[in-house]
């Protein structure tokens, strides 16, 4: 695995200081020289976990300055970070013309996305300011990359627990209606919400979960709780509510439109497909076609397929 080895500062090879968190099932720790390098912030905090083996295990540094990565790009997100690959794994460089034209912080890590060292540029990101090593995207990233190899899809959708009907999955774009979903269900039956913008489903003892994440949506509803779930409706928006039960290849469809595999790996493409024929062939998918009032609420309440 390429790893920098110019100027590392604080470079102690213990890295006495940890901290854990778990998202999706997925266990990461972060390792460093000093408590502020493996600092979670506060809206993290209900994704902490204790002291475990760590599926991603992360050795955290600081380096005066980050040359250009060796081998080929695999993808450029058009955003903040590339992706290049070595002859032994993956390095991760992200990068923004606000601060600069080096990348601020490099993530290289392992074909298994089980061994990382994150190194952060200390010309742009020692100004005080405490950081967190896995700040968004990078930690969606790891996720994301690690279920396609151990298996778990993450999906654009509002996933919430109801008392009465069990445990719901709406799949939907952005504006697509989800954070929407959530404040109904929580105003009008008090429903449990795992994530009102991304879920991670999982197979756990032959059976679908759904998990809570972090990446909310503006409603801003964010648990690491899991379930079972019941049913998966895709949202759209429609003049009047209508449900209509998907084929599975539609359903399939319209579950992969709506997910984030990691498109530069035809591997993790091929197994993401795969999974989900597995849950379109456990878990009922219906096309939901939704009036954004209380009526919604009343149409998954009283249907019967």
């Amino acid at each position: 695995m390429y790893l920098e080895t110019l100027n590392v500062v604080h470079a102690q090879s213990a890295g006495m200081h940890r901290s854990y968190l778990r998202i999706g099932d997925v266990s990461i720790g972060l390792r460093g020289d000093c408590a502020d390098d493996v600092e979670v912030p506060q809206e993290m905090n209900r994704f902490r976990t204790t002291p475990a083996r760590c599926d991603v295990d992360i050795r955290v540094q600081w380096i005066d300055r980050l040359r250009k990565p060796e081998g080929r790009k695999l993808f450029d997100s058009g955003a903040v970070w590339v992706l290049h690959e070595t002859y032994d794994g993956y390095v991760f460089d992200f990068a923004t013309p606000v601060l600069g034209d080096q990348p601020y912080k490099r993530l290289s890590v392992d074909k298994k996305f089980s061994n990382a060292r994150l190194l952060l540029n200390q010309a742009y990101l020692s100004d005080g300011r405490r950081v967190y090593p896995l700040e968004y995207p990078l930690d969606e990233l790891l996720v994301t990359n690690w279920l396609t190899r151990n298996g778990g899809v993450e999906v654009h959708g509002c996933g919430l627990l109801d008392d009465s009907t069990g445990a719901h999955l709406f799949l939907g774009h952005s504006g697509a209606g989800k954070s929407t979903t959530a404040r109904l269900w929580r105003s009008l039956r008090a429903a449990r919400v795992l994530s009102d913008d991304r879920i991670i489903l999982r197979e756990e003892s032959n059976e679908i979960w759904m998990h809570g994440t972090p990446w909310h949506g503006e409603a801003g509803f964010a648990s690491p709780k899991k379930t079972q779930i019941n049913k998966i409706f895709v949202l759209e928006h429609g003049d009047r509510n209508e449900l209509r039960r998907l084929p599975q290849a539609r359903a399939v469809a319209e579950m992969f439109a709506r997910c984030f595999p990691p498109f530069y790996s035809q591997e993790s493409l091929a197994f993401t497909f795969s999974f989900l024929h597995q849950i379109t062939n456990r878990v009922p998918c219906y096309l939901f076609r939704f009036v954004p009032d209380e009526s919604a609420v009343g149409e998954i309440l009283n249907f019967r397929d």
